[in-house]
């Protein structure tokens, strides 16, 4: 229905209906070209919440029980990356060696006067050189906080992720023996509506949303991919 309202329109305005993307038979928009085909990724949840109750005996149809979305799945590619099998997101790992990706590198979000995420994040696409940076990519950058957000697994607790973004860590660890992770806020690229002195974090011990001033201080985690328009 929505295709044929459009075409309509667009002929009442002159305009090409060639330029019409058509929505599906089971009215689902169009998939913009550019950003390829992902999943959404379930919560993590695999069992149902014990002790719900209800007066009527209605089914309790909770996360556990429906498991919707893809299940989370990550494949280690040795490089010191991670991709997400659902949503195709590549993921920098975090170590334990002092290096630009250790796990407990922070930064403030916005300063006049020291590095900023944005500096690290410049760092990240030229740590080779010559153009070339970490994993062989220069295209990094700050996830927004949907995509952060994707990582959570509500399923595990402090920290609430996959193992694939917590094993092996130790003293001295590398991005390419381990892959290490802080129950701590996570700076996102996403800027509070209204309020452009607060970003969005997601902290990994539960799993919270929750926003903090750009002059404050929070972990980082680089990501590469997906669907980026600009």
């Amino acid at each position: 229905m929505k295709s044929i309202l459009s075409l309509a329109l667009l002929v009442g305005l002159g305009l090409s209906a060639t330029a019409v993307e058509a929505w599906d038979n089971n009215n689902t928009p169009p998939q913009p070209s550019s950003c390829g085909n992902s999943t959404f990724p379930a919560s993590g949840q695999t069992t149902p919440a014990m002790g719900t109750m209800t007066h009527t005996g209605a089914t309790v149809r909770d996360d556990g029980f429906v498991k919707a979305g893809g299940p989370l799945s990550y494949q280690d590619n040795g490089d010191g990356t991670i991709t997400d099998l659902n949503t195709g997101l590549m993921w920098e790992k975090k170590s334990a060696d002092g290096s630009l990706h250790d796990v407990f590198k922070s930064f403030v979000w916005s300063s006049p006067v020291t590095d900023t995420v944005w500096d690290w994040i410049d760092a990240i696409n030229t740590e080779v050189g010559n153009g070339i940076g970490f994993a062989g990519f220069n295209d990094w950058r700050l996830p927004n906080v949907r995509e952060l957000l994707s990582i959570v697994d509500y399923g595990r607790l402090n920290p609430s992720v996959n193992p694939a973004f917590n094993n092996n860590v130790s003293p001295g660890c590398t991005v390419l023996t381990c892959s290490a992770i802080s129950p701590v806020p996570y700076w996102s690229s996403t800027t509070v509506a209204t309020v452009d002195v607060d970003a969005w974090t997601v902290e990994f011990a539960a799993g919270h949303v929750v926003a903090f001033l750009k002059s404050e201080s929070h972990l980082v985690r680089a990501v590469r991919g997906g669907c980026v328009m600009q």
